[in-house]
């Protein structure tokens, strides 16, 4: 019998949970270039897919305001 594919849900928590999310790690050379120095938060799935349905109906929240969001909470340079 052939295994069923998972579902955008069993992914999305899946994911967290394999990867250790979220993680804050320091700004490799190669993505310094780009973003600067510091600290990147990497978060998990499901607190990006949460802090997306905190907006309210009619309201607009940009990735950038994500980032944001995301690197205050975990004390990050950036996101």
């Amino acid at each position: 019998m052939a295994k069923l594919k998972a579902s955008w849900r069993e992914k999305l928590y899946s994911t967290s949970e394999k990867q250790k999310l979220p993680q804050v790690v320091e700004v490799n050379e190669k993505m310094s270039q780009r973003w600067g120095t510091g600290t990147v938060v990497i978060p998990s799935p499901v607190e990006v897919d949460a802090q997306m349905k905190s907006v309210p109906s009619g309201k607009l929240i940009t990735i950038n305001q994500i980032r944001e969001v995301m690197a205050k909470k975990y004390n990050a340079t950036f996101g």
